[in-house]
């Protein structure tokens, strides 16, 4: 039988969410599906991973832009040589110029996705989205919410747009070391309360709101807090928890791979995110058992369930966020109600054999409409 060949797209492969699915779809995709992983400008460290999976991984070394709009034509090209039947985009910078290199290359089937609401899209790359929905077969969007808002900030035909939810591999949040031993590679006491924080360090995150509410709740004052990632306000945070006099309860570790381990240590997980698609790493910490505390944004209320899975609060309000955290922290028969819930709810939901199966029956269908 022919194989369909997939080609997965992405400017690069950090430690994220959209590169988690990828790393997902390549693990799992059935064998009548051929993948390849193409990275637009380097592999990074979710692409290394990829590659250990026996998937072909391309780097092309590009980087398109305004300023470089030659790199569309090689991106083309590389297309025209793998001759992929199917091309599957991820994140902006392949969402917009892969997806024009895939046009331009008479790919058979072009798919994008969309995992974020974002309010602050730029209008030309909204105007771009919409042009290229024209030679767009489907886009794949993260939450029924992220579906809402870019059909109405694209004008898209709600045809064009499919939700299907993300998954997270639930063995991730097997822990392989007791807490107390994390807790002690960290300095932080086998008692102490802890929170954490999974995200990457970007204003879209809002780390800062949850420095303020450790710095001004007195009922948080003894409260140490993980926070796991990387980008580009890392050394502001760092400043900003120094200058909140938190910053000996503040422990950054960076970006981590061993996030089971990490959430056995927490006792409590934080997302305040002032935007938001779907976090994976909220899911995660909600199958590991995790009581969490989320802002209200986007697709966050349809995975958690305020008061029976999760405490919700509005973003950027620091004072509320405070305040749920005291609330958790203070009662330990509330925290195990919520964790035990929490797990109950997702792990039926948010498999990935579900995803899987969610995007291979639209591959399937979108070849037989083509076919016909």
């Amino acid at each position: 039988m022919k194989r369909t060949r997939v080609v997965y797209l992405a400017h690069t492969f950090m430690i994220g969410g959209a590169e988690e699915m990828v790393l997902n779809l390549v693990r799992h995709l059935p064998r009548r599906f051929d993948a390849c992983v193409c990275c637009i400008h380097d592999a990074g460290p979710i692409g290394d991973e990829i590659r250990k999976t026996g998937t072909p991984v391309d780097v092309l070394g590009l980087n398109p832009g305004v300023r470089r709009p030659w790199d569309v034509g090689a991106i083309r090209e590389y297309l025209r040589r793998t001759q992929p039947h199917i091309v599957h985009t991820f994140l902006l910078t392949a969402s917009l110029y892969g997806r024009l290199a895939a046009i331009l290359a008479h790919v058979p089937i072009i798919i994008g996705t969309e995992v974020n609401i974002y309010e602050r899209k730029k209008r030309h790359h909204a105007l771009a989205e919409r042009l290229l929905l024209a030679g767009t077969d489907r886009v794949i969007a993260s939450a029924e919410s992220v579906r809402e808002y870019y059909l109405k900030q694209v004008h898209a035909a709600s045809s064009k747009v499919d939700v299907i939810y993300n998954a997270v591999d639930f063995a991730q949040a097997e822990p392989t070391v007791s807490p107390a031993e994390v807790r002690a590679s960290l300095g932080i006491a086998a008692d102490a309360p802890t929170a954490g924080v999974i995200a990457r360090l970007t204003e879209q995150k809002g780390h800062r709101f949850l420095f303020e509410a450790l710095a001004n709740t007195p009922e948080l004052s003894a409260v140490r807090l993980i926070v796991v990632g990387g980008g580009e306000l890392g050394e502001p945070l760092a400043r900003l928890a120094g200058a909140l006099g938190i910053g000996s309860r503040v422990h950054f570790v960076g970006p981590r791979r061993d996030l089971g381990n990490l959430l056995g240590a927490m006792d409590v997980f934080v997302m305040p995110s002032l935007w938001e698609g779907l976090p994976l790493s909220l899911v995660l910490a909600m199958g590991a058992s995790r009581p969490v505390v989320a802002t209200r944004v986007a697709g966050i209320p349809e995975v958690v369930e305020d008061g029976r899975t999760g405490l919700l609060v509005p973003p950027g309000d620091a004072a509320a966020l405070g305040g749920a955290l005291a609330r958790l922290f203070g009662s330990a028969d509330l925290r195990a109600r919520l964790g035990r819930d929490a797990r109950a709810s997702v792990v039926p939901r948010f498999n990935v054999a579900k995803y899987v199966d969610s995007v291979v029956a639209l591959y399937e269908r979108l070849l037989s409409e083509r076919a016909a």
